[in-house]
């Protein structure tokens, strides 16, 4: 675990659905956060995810590029097609999982951010089919950190965020827009 940093980390992941919730979170949160944000939506490679959170807000939006640093106030998202892991303070990008049919894995992410920062590590679920999240979730937990789920009533496609609630511990069960509140109160604006 990384002990320079005293800021917490958070780690989104989404898939069918999520890219809606993932908007209305983000329109809830009004200044950049004292955290740096991971963003991994299950996608293609020539996903702009990037570019469709980018409009209508007025948050620093950046895709992620291997041996990307994540900042405090940036909004970091991982490229369509590819994988996204912390390694020593850096985010590295991979094509390989052998056991995830899901790109970018967000098992993946979870749990190298859960070794990573331990009780520093924040993680939400959205809306998306399947599984993919909740053993990474389930090792957040082990390791201290904090977990939070939109609400499966309130998600396009409820599988991802239920399993997680299932076979997890979530610190609260929301719906997306109080997801991005929740962020706020829990980590505070850059400024603060």
């Amino acid at each position: 675990m990384r002990q320079d940093n005293a800021h917490p980390v958070i780690a989104i992941g989404g898939s069918a659905g999520g890219i809606g919730a993932m908007q209305e979170l983000l329109a809830a949160i009004r200044a950049p956060l004292a955290a740096p944000v991971i963003i991994a939506v299950h996608s293609v490679a020539q996903s702009k995810l990037t570019e469709v959170l980018q409009q209508g807000s007025s948050l620093t939006i950046r895709r992620i590029e291997d041996g990307t640093v994540p900042e405090p106030g940036v909004i970091h998202i991982v490229p369509g097609g590819r994988h996204a892991y912390f390694r020593s303070g850096k985010l590295r990008l991979s094509e390989d999982v052998t056991d995830s049919g899901f790109r970018p894995s967000i098992d993946m992410l979870f749990m190298t951010l859960a070794a990573e920062y331990q009780s520093r590590a924040i993680a939400v679920i959205l809306s998306g089919m399947l599984q993919d999240g909740m053993r990474g979730a389930q090792v957040i937990y082990d390791l201290g950190g904090r977990t939070v789920v939109q609400n499966p009533d309130d998600a396009v496609y409820e599988s991802m965020p239920a399993a997680v609630i299932r076979a997890d511990h979530p610190r609260a069960v929301l719906t997306a827009t109080e997801l991005g509140q929740w962020l706020v109160d829990e980590v505070g604006f850059l400024e603060d």
